[in-house]
């Protein structure tokens, strides 16, 4: 996974900054969890103002701050998340990442998903769309393909799909279960995806 920082213009000035909001983020970015610029409520995507608190005092706050925790504030195009100043330093197979574990986790499932939506005849859009999505029913018949079993053991994850995509995938904000019940990636979850299979198609 790419990490390449979106950039943004500096606003001069004395920062503004919202305790109530900068304490959510820092709880959520420390938890493993990424702060994406929307976020699904009431069926609809809608402004997070999470995202907006970190964007609008990025440069003039929230970087030096996070940097003095020992932790890097990384945006990306549609979210932000953190990482431990000693792994941004480290070598490339370190960085973007919780653990290995973690990140093994997070791109085995989105590669069994992206093989199998595209097996089954979805477009990619049916995983982006809020009102969309992936159903329970199909996540189970593309986690019971022997060789998508495969990949997720050795990710080790021995749950069913749909457990594994909450464990892998929500639970960290990378994609969100719509009011139908249907999978759906969200701002970082898309971006997760492209980087995931541009550099398989890469190496191919």
């Amino acid at each position: 996974m790419s990490d390449t920082p979106f950039t943004q213009e500096t606003h001069p000035g004395r920062p503004v900054v919202d305790r109530r909001l900068s304490q959510e983020a820092f709880r959520k970015l420390t938890s493993g969890q990424v702060i994406n610029q929307t976020q699904y409520v009431n069926g609809q995507l809608a402004p997070n103002p999470l995202f907006n608190e970190l964007y609008k005092e990025r440069d003039r706050y929230y970087v030096e701050a996070y940097s003095n925790m020992g932790m890097e504030l990384v945006q990306r195009r549609g979210f932000f998340y953190v990482r431990s100043l000693i792994e941004s330093q480290g070598d490339d197979d370190s960085r973007d990442q919780e653990s290995s574990v973690s990140i093994r986790q997070i791109q085995g499932v989105l590669l069994v998903l992206g093989r199998g939506v595209l097996e089954k005849g979805f477009m990619f859009e049916a995983m982006t769309l809020p009102e969309a999505g992936i159903s329970r029913e199909t996540l189970e018949s593309i986690g019971s393909d022997p060789t998508m079993v495969l990949i997720l053991k050795a990710c080790k994850m021995d749950q069913s799909l749909p457990d594994a995509a909450k464990v892998a995938l929500v639970d960290r904000d990378i994609a969100f279960f719509n009011d139908k019940g249907n999978l759906v990636l969200t701002d970082a979850g898309k971006t997760f995806f492209e980087d995931l299979f541009s550099q398989r198609s890469s190496e191919n």
